[in-house]
Formats: C-alpha cells, structure tokens, sequence
C-alpha cells in the first residue's frame, strides 16, 4: 500500500516531492525575504536561531552595508579638511613683515587720524624734541598727556614681558621718528616738530626671531657681536606718504629713563649684525626711541 503524503508543506504533497520529508520547523535556515519579496518590518538576513531570533550581521560594515575601509577614507577626508582649513587661516592671520610694510605703503598721503583710528591705530603721543641726539639725529619724546589713555600701551609692554607675540599700531602728532640737527642764525633749536605733520609707528614683538646684533663705537676696536636668544621688537615708521623706518630692531628690555623727571619708556637698539663688522671702516651706532613719555601735565 502506498504511503500518504497528506500533510507535507503547504499541505500539497508535491511541493515537497513525491518522497519528500516534511522538516521540522525549529530547524529551517531560511532568507524570509527571498520568500515573500522583503519587508519594512522583517529581518533583512542573516540566520535565524532555534528560538526565532535573529542571528547577529557578520558583516564589517554593520547595518549601513558600507565596509571598514570606507568609513575610514571618510575619516580621513574630514581630517584633511580640518587641517588645511587651520593651515589656511593660520596663514591669512599670520603677521609678517611685508605685511606690515604693504599695509603702510597702502595709506595715502593725506590720511587723517580719524581715518587711522578706523583701521584700528590708536594715539601714541605727541612729539617733543629735546630727548637725545646721535650722529647729528635728534630722536623726540613721544608725550602723553594727563588722563590719556594708556591701555593699548600697556598691553603691548606686558606681551613683551610675557614673550608672547604682539601688534602695536600707532599714530603720532608731529614729525617722526628723527630729525637732522638743526639750529636758527640766534643759535636756538629749530622748534619741537610736535605739530608739523603726522606720523603712524607700528611695532611688532617677534618672539620667534634671533636676537642677535652687534655694536662697535669705533673703527680701531672689534666689534662685539651678541646672541640674545630669541625675541626682538621689530619697528616701521611712515610719513608723509612712504615708509622712512623698516624693520629696526629693539632689546624686548623696555628701559624706563626717569631723568627728565617724568616716565620715559625707551626701546634699546640692537644693530643688525653687518657682513664685515671688523672692518677698520665699519662703526656699529645704536639710535634708542621712546616708546612714551606720560605726565601729568
């Protein structure tokens, strides 16, 4: 007698075969979405346990598909991005010296203060000759007033003391930063200079620039030669349409000179060093500056 498939998947004995075993239900591996066309709500693969749950992915890219190596490159990307866009920041902000140098070559002739004070220069005194002469060079006093305000000033010197890099943009009332000596027929100086024009100073501390220089007072004697470490205040001066000082260096030492009887801040000169510094034609002169003079006037 021929045995009875009734029962087998489906109840159709000829989806199993004419001798097919119906298997037991716990032990089918099966892709449900190769039977019912995939949906929104059922597993998406895998392998399905004895107890009806999903077998965890095997695949490196977890849910998303995507291998290892393509998050990856993607992280690397992001991080290119990052860096060049700081690299390039860095270099629009960075202050060099032929930015400070286009930038006065740029004012005009005839700026005005208030013109200045728009582009970010703050007062830096009034000029007052009868500091110091060198070399037939009368440097001035640089004089604030009482009640001025200094702030900017002090900034700038506490930078310095700190070795931290620093930008200070200035305007002056009067002829700067020297002029020649000079003398009326009675003998008596020429005036202050302290209202004949106006003068823009900007000073830079470098902490990353050698500090060396050198001074020789005299042609018969060697030069000697220093090597200060690092960190200089670099100085440019304009008048008048063009730029008269560029780049001289200073001691980031800032001297207070009292002997006027008021506070006098002076940079010191460091001379840069020259090819042939012991050479009998060779004299090293240093020509100090205030930085500002206060009183209380």
């Amino acid at each position: 007698m021929e045995p009875s498939y009734r029962g087998l998947i489906g109840g159709n004995p000829q989806v199993g075969g004419r001798y097919g075993i119906r298997p037991r239900s716990k032990e089918v591996i099966m892709n449900p979405t190769s039977m019912s066309g995939g949906s929104a709500d059922r597993p998406t693969g895998g392998r399905r346990l004895r107890n009806g749950a999903q077998a965890p992915q095997s695949r490196s890219g977890g849910e998303s598909g995507r291998p290892m190596w393509w998050w990856l490159l993607a992280a690397f990307l992001a991080f290119a991005v990052i860096v060049t866009g700081a690299f390039v920041w860095q270099r629009a902000t960075r202050v060099t010296a032929q930015k400070i140098y286009d930038e006065l070559v740029s004012l005009g002739p005839n700026i005005t203060e208030d013109q200045l004070k728009s582009q970010g220069y703050v007062y830096g005194g009034t000029v007052v000759y009868g500091w110091q002469s060198v070399n037939g060079r009368e440097y001035p006093w640089y004089r604030y007033g009482g009640g001025t305000q200094y702030a900017p000033i002090d900034r700038f010197m506490a930078d310095v003391r700190a070795g931290r890099e620093s930008v200070l943009r200035l305007y002056v009332q009067g002829h700067a930063p020297w002029r020649d000596s000079c003398y009326t027929d009675d003998g008596s100086d020429c005036g202050d200079g302290s209202s004949a024009t106006l003068s823009v100073r900007v000073l830079w501390f470098d902490p990353n620039v050698a500090a060396d220089w050198a001074e020789k007072d005299s042609s018969g004697q060697p030069a000697t030669i220093h090597h200060d470490g690092k960190g200089q205040i670099r100085e440019w001066w304009w008048r008048g349409g063009e730029v008269v000082t560029s780049d001289k260096r200073f001691s980031r030492g800032i001297r207070n000179d009292d002997s006027f009887g008021s506070a006098n801040y002076v940079l010191k000169h460091q001379p840069a060093i020259p090819s042939d510094p012991d050479s009998a034609d060779t004299v090293i002169m240093r020509y100090d500056e205030s930085l500002c003079s206060f009183n209380d006037e």
